[in-house]
């Protein structure tokens, strides 16, 4: 009972954690395909390293923003695709310079880019395969309210060798300033059909493209005439700009766009995409907050905020004063690797908040809207964090009023204090190891000497302040650790001066 009642103090909506499903084969040749994937598939996993040629796009253009819906359940098949360990965009070289320059031409004339998916591990199209074989469809009435999963290929939505799995592919879509502010997507979110109005259907922070990203339905053909003069208008925007660099469109689906420059990888790939290491993501961050404590069991630490300017970061405005875990510290499982490293490792329930290098992600508070420029997420009575480690939710943000319990402990977001008014989520144990803690972020704390379960919090000023602040296009970050740790890895990481 003291378990259930404790504070919350880690929180992550973690939408990949689903388990694969059993399947029923059916007499298809493209089925059988898919089955001979499956089946080759899990013996590569982890064999096939990533090529020298393959790069993260954020390394090549941080500017562009990313919304990688297959680490996500927010796709077609309610689940996160087999291999996507990680939110991220990789591309070959050459394909990510031209996108670059495509960002560059377009920022030009008040537009940005933003992409849903790059590079796909040929594990993730045998995913797909499966899903077309199995009962049931999850998110039928956002992606395909129209259609049968199982004409999928006849209909040209998905392919049984995809090129995204060759690397110059990528699906992506127009940003500006007249679009819409990105809505934070749990799995508790009322589906809406993705030709839905503009204004109705799922807001993705892009503008008005005539349907929703991953739409199987002719409103998606890239010249369809039934969407309105200005989703065509935007369309035109995108594909002559993509167009102009080298990139041919697909004729089926407006956001899908092949890079065919001469040195484009021409075979199938396997390797899973994997977080960025943290020099390189600290590489191509704009934003930091950098948390020090004394050592690794004080409570109380210094929060000091930096932004880039050219290869160094400098500080901005003053620091102030934020608590930890009752227990201090302990390394979490973030864009750093631990295994190695002498110190205590974080545990579910040890009172420890998580040291290391962490991407910080959705806003959250008591108020229906924020003025911040995070996605942000009003919570409700019913929305809860899984907390159990043994539940296949664990490290998962659920609405209890409609999905089936399959945990023992976890807590509800809604609060009778102020604790939870407004917070950050840190992203912490994602994907989720069993037993390596749960549901970490930034909240309002009880006061200057009053520790938390495991979180970072601060007062409720300073949390506005970060409010304001945290811009995700700037890919911020969170640096946590003892002070001597810090100084230790300053030089290698490159980190800057307290």
């Amino acid at each position: 009972m003291e378990h259930r009642m404790r504070p919350l103090c880690n929180f992550l909506p973690s939408s990949s954690l689903f388990s694969l499903r059993s399947f029923s084969l059916l007499a298809r040749p493209w089925l059988q395909l898919a089955l001979c994937l499956s089946l080759v598939v899990p013996c590569m996993a982890g064999a096939e390293p990533r090529p020298e040629n393959m790069v993260y796009l954020r390394k090549i253009d941080p500017g562009i923003e990313q919304d990688i819906r297959y680490a996500s359940a927010h796709n077609f098949t309610g689940h996160s695709l087999d291999g996507y360990t990680a939110g991220e965009c990789l591309l070959s070289l050459d394909a990510a310079k031209a996108l670059a320059r495509v960002q560059m031409a377009l920022q030009a004339q008040g537009y940005g880019l933003k992409v849903f998916d790059c590079y796909r591990p040929s594990r993730a199209v045998a995913d797909m395969g499966r899903f077309a074989t199995e009962p049931g469809d999850p998110r039928k009435a956002e992606f395909y309210p129209r259609v049968d999963k199982q004409d999928f290929w006849r209909l040209g939505y998905v392919a049984r060798v995809s090129n995204h799995s060759k690397g110059s592919t990528v699906d992506l879509t127009l940003t500006g300033p007249d679009a819409l502010p990105a809505d934070s997507w749990t799995p508790s979110a009322s589906q809406v059909d993705c030709t839905a109005p503009y204004g109705q259907r799922w807001r993705d922070g892009a503008l008005d493209m005539g349907t929703g990203f991953d739409c199987f339905d002719e409103r998606a053909h890239t010249d369809n005439t039934m969407i309105n003069t200005g989703a065509r208008d935007n369309r035109q925007t995108l594909s002559r700009a993509m167009e102009k660099e080298g990139f041919t469109g697909y004729s089926k689906e407006w956001w899908h766009f092949t890079y065919s420059g001469e040195s484009s990888p021409k075979n199938v790939m396997d390797f899973p995409i994997t977080p960025l290491g943290a020099s390189d993501a600290l590489d191509t961050s704009h934003q930091l907050i950098v948390v020090t404590t004394k050592n690794w069991t004080d409570i109380q630490g210094t929060a000091q905020r930096y932004e880039r300017q050219g290869n160094t970061f400098r500080k901005y405005e003053a620091p102030f004063p934020v608590v930890v875990g009752k227990s201090g510290l302990a390394w979490g499982k973030g864009l750093s690797s631990v295994e190695q490293r002498e110190g205590p490792v974080k545990r579910e329930g040890d009172g420890k908040a998580p040291a290391g290098v962490f991407k910080l992600g959705t806003a959250f508070g008591y108020d229906s809207t924020a003025e911040t420029k995070l996605p942000y997420l009003a919570l409700t009575s019913t929305i809860e964090c899984v907390d159990d480690s043994d539940s296949a939710r664990y490290n998962e943000l659920v609405d209890g009023a409609t999905v089936l319990k399959v945990w023992n402990s976890s807590e509800r977001m809604r609060r009778d204090d102020d604790m939870y008014r407004k917070g950050i989520f840190i992203e912490h144990n994602t994907p989720a190891s069993p037993a390596s803690g749960s549901c970490i972020f930034f909240h309002i704390w009880r006061g200057p000497t009053s520790a938390t379960l495991g979180c970072t919090a601060m007062d409720q000023a300073d949390i506005s302040r970060l409010f304001d602040w945290l811009d995700p296009r700037q890919s911020p970050l969170l640096v946590q650790m003892p002070e001597v740790e810090y100084e230790h890895l300053r030089e290698r990481w490159n980190l800057p001066e307290r």
